[in-house]
C-alpha cells in the first residue's frame, strides 16, 4: 500500500474517530436529538465499512496471492464461520451491526497468531481450535434451549450436577449435525492440503499481520454503544466486554467465538479485591437508608414456629382442588400472593436459595456463587436472624449436601443444621418422592426444640418429565384420570411429581395437629423457578405465558392457623421474602441490608433479573431501552443493586 493509499486511510480513520467524539460530547441518547445521533451512529459505521473495503482493495494482489499461499487458514476461517452462522440462524440470535468487525477482528487476530507459530505447532493449533469450537458451539446450544443464556467455564465446578439435573434433557438438533458435518469437511481438507502456511517472526511481518487487525479493533471501539448520559456504566458494550454480565448479549454483539476467548481470559483471572470496595460498600449503605415503617402485618408471627418449603420446580399449572388439595389449603386459606415473581439466575435452583437465605443478587459475572463463594458467610441471613431469636434453625433436603457444595453455602448462611441424603437415611430410590422424604425427615422439620425454623427443599418436581421419573411415574395414572387427552402428556408427567409436594405437605399438616403446635407454625411454600425443562411449547400452549420474564411468575403462599384468607396483589419476588419475614416475626433485621424490601411495608418494589433488566408490574424494562425519567431512576437503583451485591460477594463483607 502506498502512502498516499496510507494518507487516505489514516484521514478516514480520523474522520471517524471526530465523528464519535461529537456524538459522545453532544449527542448521546437522552431523549433528545434522537435523529441526529441516529445519523452520526450510522454514518460512522458506514464509514467503518468503508474502510475495511478500502484496506481490502488496496490489498487485493496482496490477497489474491496470500490465497494460496494461506490455504490452510482460509480452510480454517471458513469452517469456524460456517459453524458460527449456523448456530445464530438456529438459536435466532439478533444480527448487531458491531457483529461482523468484531467476529472479522478475532478471527485475523487468531490466524495472525497461528501464522508465527513453528508450521508443526500451527497445525496442532488450527485444528485444536476448530475441535474445541465444535464441542463448544453444540454444548452452548444445548445449555442455550434449557436457560435462555450460554454458559461460561466458571461454570465447571457444576459439570456433576449439571449432568445430574439435566438427565434426559439432550435433544439432537440439526445443528448439531451442520456443526459435526463442518469439522469433518474442515479435518478432511485441512490434512488433505499438504502446505502449512508460516511467517517468520519480524518486525516488519509483526506490523504487516497485525496493522487490519489494529484497525478493526479501532473501529469496533468506534461503533460500541456508550452509556447514556446520566445513566450508569452497565448501558455501555465497553462494560459488556469486560464484565460479561449478559453474554446472550455479548453473543449478539460479539460472536461466540469471541465469547469463547474471552470467557477463557476471564476464568484464568483472579478476582481480586480492594479496600475501596468495602468504602464503596460502607458509602453505599450510609448514603442510602430504606426507611420501613411499621404495618399491619408487623409482628403478627412474633415467636411461632416457621417451616419454609422451597418446591423443586413448582408451579400453579399443576395446581388443583382435586389433584392437590393440601396446596389447595395453602393458597385458599392462607395468604396468596397473586403477583408473586420468582426470577430464575444462573445458577436456578442454588441461586434461589440464596436469593431466599440473603436477599442479595447472585453472582452473574464471577462464575456460581455456591462454588466461588461458598466459604461466605452473613451476619444478615435469614437463618441468623433467627438464631438472634432463640430459634433452632435447620435446612433439610433430601439430595446429598455436598450437591452445590451446600454443606459450606449452608454453613454460611448460619443454620444450625444441614441434614442430607445421608443424614436423613435415604436411598437414591426414595430421595426422589418427596412423600418419603418427609417420613424420613419429619424429627428434623419439627424438632422437638421450639421455636424452631426449617428451611426445607424439596426434589420430586424436578426434572426429567417422563416415565425415568419415579415420582412422576407413580402418580401418572391418576393425572391421566383426571385429565384426559386435555393436557399435553409431558405436563402430565410434570403435574405428577407435584402431588408428591403436595402428599408432604399434607403429612405436615397431620403432624403439626397430632403435636398440638398447628397454631403455632407458620408455613410458606414458594417455588424455586418455573419447570424450564418442561417441553417449553407444552409449557406455553397450557401455562399462556410465552415470554420469558413473564414464565417466571411464580407463587408464594403464607398459612397459619386462624390467618385470614387474602388475596395479596402487590407486586413481589424471591428478593422481598426475607425482608417480610424480618417484619412479621419482628426478628430486628436491618432493612438496608436486604436489595427486596418487606411486601407489606413498601411500595413500587421491582423483579430484578440476570440481564440486569428489571420488571415493575407493568413494563419489563431492558438497559438498551430508551428510558423515561420515571425509569432511569429504577434502572440507577437497580444498577446500584447489581454492583453493591456484586462487592458484597467479593468483599465477604458481611462475615458472621
Amino acid at each position: 500500500m502506498g502512502k498516499k493509499q496510507l494518507r487516505i486511510l489514516l484521514y478516514g480513520m480520523l474522520g471517524l474517530f471526530a465523528l464519535l467524539v461529537i456524538r459522545l460530547l453532544f449527542f448521546l441518547k437522552d431523549g433528545t436529538n434522537d435523529i441526529i445521533e441516529s445519523i452520526l451512529i450510522w454514518t460512522i459505521y458506514a464509514g467503518s465499512l468503508f474502510v475495511v473495503a478500502y484496506y481490502i482493495i488496496q490489498k487485493k494482489e496482496s490477497i489474491q496471492k496470500d490465497w494460496f499461499s494461506y490455504k490452510d487458514k482460509i480452510i480454517f476461517v471458513s469452517a469456524i464461520l460456517w459453524m458460527e452462522i449456523a448456530f445464530y440462524i438456529k438459536n435466532e440470535m439478533v444480527f448487531s451491526k458491531l457483529y461482523p468487525i468484531s467476529m472479522l477482528f478475532i478471527l485475523l487476530v487468531v490466524v495472525a497468531v497461528s501464522l508465527l507459530l513453528p508450521k508443526k505447532l500451527s497445525r496442532i493449533f488450527d485444528i485444536f481450535i476448530v475441535s474445541f469450537h465444535t464441542f463448544y458451539l453444540i454444548g452452548q446450544d444445548i445449555y442455550y434451549r434449557i436457560f435462555h443464556e450460554f454458559f461460561s467455564f466458571k461454570e465447571a465446578g457444576t459439570i456433576r450436577e449439571g449432568l445430574e439435573s439435566g438427565e434426559g434433557m439432550y435433544r439432537f438438533e440439526w445443528l448439531h449435525v451442520m456443526i459435526i458435518a463442518a469439522f469433518g469437511l474442515f479435518l478432511y481438507s485441512y490434512i488433505k492440503n499438504k502446505s502449512i502456511s508460516h511467517v517468520q517472526l519480524s518486525k516488519k511481518n509483526l506490523i504487516s499481520l497485525f496493522t487490519f487487525p489494529m484497525i478493526l479493533f479501532l473501529l469496533v471501539n468506534f461503533n460500541m454503544q456508550y452509556p447514556v448520559k446520566s445513566a450508569r456504566l452497565h448501558t455501555s458494550d465497553h462494560y459488556l466486554y469486560q464484565s460479561v454480565f449478559s453474554r446472550k448479549d455479548f453473543v449478539s454483539r460479539f460472536g461466540t467465538f469471541n465469547l469463547s476467548f474471552r470467557d477463557a481470559i476471564d476464568f484464568m483471572t483472579p478476582i481480586l479485591t480492594t479496600r475501596r470496595d468495602t468504602i464503596y460498600i460502607e458509602d453505599y449503605f450510609e448514603n442510602h437508608i430504606k426507611e420501613h415503617d411499621l404495618n399491619a402485618y408487623s409482628a403478627i408471627f412474633k415467636d411461632k414456629n416457621l417451616v419454609f418449603i422451597l418446591a423443586e420446580s413448582y408451579d400453579e399449572i399443576a395446581f388443583s382442588m382435586e389433584l392437590t388439595p393440601n396446596l389447595y389449603r395453602l393458597k385458599t386459606e392462607g395468604i396468596d400472593f397473586q403477583n408473586h415473581y420468582t426470577p430464575v439466575f444462573p445458577r436456578t435452583t442454588s441461586d434461589t436459595e440464596f436469593i431466599l437465605n440473603t436477599s442479595l443478587i447472585p453472582s452473574i459475572e464471577d462464575g456460581p456463587t455456591c462454588y466461588v463463594f461458598n466459604k461466605n458467610s452473613y451476619s444478615t441471613s435469614l437463618a441468623n436472624l433467627f438464631n438472634q431469636n432463640g430459634y433452632l434453625t435447620s435446612a433439610i433436603h433430601s439430595n446429598y449436601k455436598e450437591f452445590y457444595t451446600r454443606h459450606l453455602v449452608y454453613a454460611g448462611y448460619g443454620y444450625d443444621h444441614f441434614y442430607g441424603q445421608d443424614e436423613i437415611g435415604l436411598s437414591d430410590a426414595d430421595m426422589r418422592y418427596d412423600s418419603i422424604f418427609y417420613q424420613q425427615a419429619v424429627e428434623y422439620i419439627i424438632p422437638d426444640q421450639s421455636p424452631f425454623m426449617s428451611f426445607v427443599i424439596t426434589l420430586s418436581g424436578h426434572s426429567p418429565y417422563g416415565t425415568t421419573n419415579l415420582a412422576a411415574n407413580k402418580n401418572y395414572n391418576l393425572v391421566d384420570a383426571f385429565y384426559g387427552d386435555a393436557v399435553p402428556d409431558s405436563v402430565k408427567y410434570y403435574i405428577a411429581t407435584q402431588i408428591e409436594l403436595d402428599l408432604f405437605v399434607g403429612k405436615l399438616f397431620a403432624d403439626l395437629t397430632n403435636q398440638g403446635i398447628l397454631d403455632d407454625t407458620v408455613i410458606i411454600l414458594t417455588g424455586d423457578h418455573y419447570p424450564y425443562t418442561l417441553e417449553q411449547e407444552d409449557y406455553e400452549s397450557y401455562s399462556g405465558y410465552t415470554e420469558n420474564h413473564l414464565k417466571q411468575h411464580g407463587n408464594l403462599y403464607m398459612w397459619t392457623e386462624g390467618l385470614l384468607h387474602q388475596e395479596i396483589s402487590l407486586l413481589s419476588s424471591s428478593f422481598d421474602i426475607l425482608p417480610m419475614i424480618n417484619s412479621m416475626f419482628d426478628l430486628g433485621g436491618d432493612y438496608n441490608h436486604y436489595v427486596g424490601n418487606d411486601i407489606f411495608g413498601t411500595e413500587g418494589t421491582l423483579v430484578y433479573y440476570k440481564d440486569y433488566s428489571f420488571f415493575d408490574g407493568i413494563h419489563h424494562v431492558y438497559l438498551s431501552d430508551m428510558l423515561t425519567d420515571s425509569n432511569r431512576i429504577k434502572m440507577n437503583q437497580s444498577s446500584l443493586y447489581y454492583e453493591i451485591s456484586r462487592k458484597i460477594l467479593r468483599t465477604n463483607y458481611f462475615k458472621s
